[in-house]
């Protein structure tokens, strides 16, 4: 599969098993996120994991982790007497 450009390589994981960054597809024509995985089934997947690792688009940015849930707070209604 042909591509035109890779932006905005990031690690995917802690681990570094895999970079997000965003591809324009010759056959999209537009830039669209992708995770590239050096076990992508895929040749392509696999071809842009190695390149993005080797820093051929530029640093790749280290892994951040998604926040937190925010929990929620229960609360009880008190019923009010008349």
């Amino acid at each position: 599969m042909n591509f035109s450009t890779i932006t905005s390589p990031q690690w995917a994981n802690d681990k570094q098993t895999a970079i997000d960054c965003v591809v324009t597809f010759d056959h999209i024509g537009e830039p669209v996120p992708f995770t590239a995985n050096p076990n992508d089934t895929e040749a392509h997947g696999r071809e842009i994991f190695e390149r993005a690792a080797a820093g051929e688009f530029g640093e790749v940015a280290a892994y951040v982790p998604p926040p937190e849930p925010v929990k929620e707070v229960q609360t009880t209604e008190v019923a009010q007497q008349p």
